[in-house]
């Protein structure tokens, strides 16, 4: 798919069907699968304020939850800083996931765990998941969902790889992964059903991502692993020399990184998962992996993968279509830094900076090294190709002496400019006793805001956004949610060691926004949707354009949202809203309200050389009325 807004004429081609009336249909150069868009439902958010645009707001602000929304457990990591940590495995921390777990319309949050090391069952151990109550209120069910795994824990992804409209969950741990299916609300483990899910008993599992690669309507999976932690190897080499004068946990270097699995769907009535690296082009050298995104990242319509390595390059795979992909980092610019040196690339955030449809990749570094912001160049047609630009854009500098973990791009201001967060805390707590002083064990996290203009521009935000962004911490992970619908986004961070903090999104004057809950079809009319992971989205007001994806994985060993929230500043009304899903659909709206959540169910593919089928009006006007699901 050509990127509509760096092709304004290819748009105009499509035919499109409206929800209210149809306009002349003509054959597309681009896609001839156009649908007429159907919207299922509308939900008004739940706002605590009235949300308009405000040129002169202060920009994002963030206010940390006191415990009162019940998510209060420690996290498990080995021995604490304070004790003493001598194995990598205990520095690293665990990832968190959104979803719905119960199918009742809130988001709800899983946390992976680790394990205590002065306990011989690891203590309280066990993953949790907080179901949401409303009103900033959660309870933790997660051994009464079957969810309470008590391996040591790193990633958790939130993915419905049955396709029966509920989100199922892995978790990656060090030792054997587990995969629960969902049904109901109710969690199964399943992994003995997928051969060569739960890996090897000394496989260190770390961040996973899923995309329906081949266009066959299931998700494929790609797990990243990371390293051998043999316990007695490391307990004879000791610590090992950092920065001249410290000694610190060893590794990555001279420890045996592992290789990244990718498993295919093989689609009903089973959806059993198979090994298939070699087959899909993704088997390659083992490579210290954390964090895989899925994205569309040279506009041809198929979901190509990138993953974020610590210590060695980072990869780009190229998808040919048919799942089959090539790797291509080094010669599309997003493997190294410019200076041609592979870093300690940790997490990845993936999202359109610069309105023409086209993603960019925040990857986060070790300390002295830059954060690093690929900036999507791919002319039409053309390889992929970036260019890195964190410093002269402004998201560089500040991060210098950080030591970075989870992001997310994400407009949190909602003024139509998008913004980026990292979380930060250093990896080896023995850094406090060590020079340069600048570089530190506990760390506050980073906020850089959008600053709307012809170039791409950041000014870091950090110092009015709150304690998260001033109070220095062991954070590690990030996801990005609106978990009290109010329309603005807020923040869950993980902290080694201590408890995940909550930070409400409280910014004054915040703008127009439109969240948007994508659906593919389920296998009967009859059937509840899943989420259309790999969608995207085209919107347009004026002269002004915004584009977004459908990721399932990010951050670091995380799950975000699988809503898509657009950030609007003062636009009150979009004039245009085109959504096209991984299954070939499209669906096109104009004239569309905003502050509130949009839920589209995607219509079926028009086989090639068909026509579109005629949607039902009835369902159609039931549905734009707002009727549906409370």
């Amino acid at each position: 798919m050509i990127p509509p807004f760096r092709a304004q004429s290819t748009v105009a081609t499509l035919p499109l069907c409206l929800l209210i009336g149809c306009t002349q249909e003509s054959e597309s150069p681009a896609r001839d699968d156009v649908h007429s868009a159907k919207a299922v439902a509308t939900r008004p958010a739940d706002a605590s304020q009235p949300l308009g645009a405000d040129k002169t707001h202060p920009g994002p602000h963030f206010s940390i939850d006191d415990g009162a929304c019940g998510i209060t457990h420690r996290n498990l990591s080995g021995p604490t800083a304070e004790q003493g940590k001598r194995y990598l495995l205990d520095c690293i921390g665990p990832g968190i996931a959104v979803l719905d777990a119960d199918g009742d319309g809130r988001l709800d949050l899983y946390f992976a765990q680790g394990r205590a090391a002065d306990l011989p069952d690891g203590g309280d151990c066990a993953n949790r998941l907080y179901l949401n109550l409303g009103g900033r209120r959660f309870a933790e069910h997660g051994a009464d969902a079957g969810v309470a795994d008590r391996g040591y824990g790193f990633g958790a992804l939130a993915f419905d790889f049955d396709n029966d409209g509920d989100s199922d969950l892995l978790v990656t741990n060090h030792g054997p992964n587990v995969l629960y299916r969902n049904d109901g609300g109710r969690f199964t483990d399943v992994t003995a059903e997928h051969p060569g899910m739960a890996g090897g008993a000394e496989d260190w599992s770390t961040g996973a991502a899923a995309a329906d690669v081949d266009g066959d309507g299931d998700l494929d999976l790609y797990v990243c692993n990371y390293l051998r932690h043999d316990a007695s190897d490391l307990d004879r080499r000791g610590l090992c020399r950092f920065m001249t004068e410290c000694h610190v946990p060893c590794g990555p270097l001279g420890l045996d990184a592992q290789a990244d699995v990718f498993f295919r769907n093989g689609g009903p009535p089973d959806y059993r998962y198979t090994e298939a690296s070699v087959d899909a082009g993704l088997a390659h050298a083992p490579s210290y992996g954390f964090q895989p995104v899925f994205s569309d990242v040279d506009g041809d319509g198929d979901l190509d993968l990138y993953v974020s390595n610590d210590s060695v390059p980072n990869f780009l795979f190229v998808n040919d279509g048919s799942g089959r992909f090539t790797e291509v980092g080094l010669v599309a610019g997003v493997a190294c830094s410019n200076a041609g040196l592979a870093e300690a690339g940790m997490g990845v955030a993936c999202g359109d900076l610069q309105g023409d449809g086209l993603p960019e990749f925040y990857v986060t570094n070790f300390s002295t090294q830059l954060n690093s912001l690929y900036v999507n160049r791919t002319r039409p047609g053309g390889p992929p190709w970036f260019d890195e630009q964190a410093k002269p854009v402004g998201v560089g500098g500040p991060t210098l002496f950080k030591l970075s973990w989870g992001c997310a791009i994400a407009d949190f201001d909602n003024d139509g400019v998008p913004d980026i967060f990292c979380s930060n805390g250093h990896v080896y707590p023995q850094v406090d006793d060590c020079r340069p002083s600048e570089i530190v064990y506990r760390q506050p996290c980073n906020l850089f805001a959008g600053v709307a203009g012809p170039r791409l521009r950041f000014t870091d935000a950090s110092a009015d956004a709150g304690a998260l962004t001033t109070v220095p911490d062991s954070h590690r992970s990030c996801v990005v949610a609106d978990l009290d619908d109010d329309g603005r986004l807020d923040l869950v961070v993980n902290r080694l060691d201590e408890s995940p903090l909550v930070a409400w999104n409280d910014t004054p004057a915040s703008g127009h926004w439109l969240a948007l809950q994508l659906q593919l079809p389920g296998a009967t009319p009859e059937a509840p949707g899943h989420a259309a992971v790999g969608a995207h989205i085209l919107a347009r007001a004026g002269d002004r354009r915004w584009s977004a994806e459908v990721h399932c994985g990010s951050s670091f060993l995380s799950t975000e949202d699988l809503r898509v929230h657009l950030g609007l500043g003062d636009t009150a009304m979009l004039d245009e809203l085109l959504v096209h899903f991984a299954n070939g659909a499209a669906m096109r709206m104009e004239n569309v309200a905003v502050d509130r959540v949009l839920v589209l169910r995607s219509p079926s593919p028009v086989p090639a050389g068909g026509a579109a089928p005629a949607p039902d009006a009835a369902t159609a006007d039931a549905d734009a009325a707002g009727k549906g699901p409370p």
